[in-house]
């Protein structure tokens, strides 16, 4: 009975272990729990908040002035 639930154990974890990487297309023995952002992700993540930036600043600009043109 003791080899019968150790062995179900050592093989849930490594089920579990090979289960997580196929659902997420990772290699077999990889880490499962290892952060799967790329730098092709980041690089695009960060292209878009550069973006966002960019038009506020420029809303901001236009908005001052604006602001400045009409007191004088």
């Amino acid at each position: 009975m003791k080899d019968l639930i150790l062995g179900l154990l050592i093989g849930g974890i490594i089920g579990l272990w090979f289960g997580v990487n196929l659902g997420k297309e990772q290699a077999l023995m990889s880490n499962p729990f290892a952060g799967n952002r790329t730098i092709k992700e980041l690089t695009n993540q960060l292209g878009d908040i550069q973006q966002n930036m960019s038009k506020k600043t420029q809303e901001i600009y236009d908005d001052s002035k604006k602001a400045v043109d009409e007191a004088f």
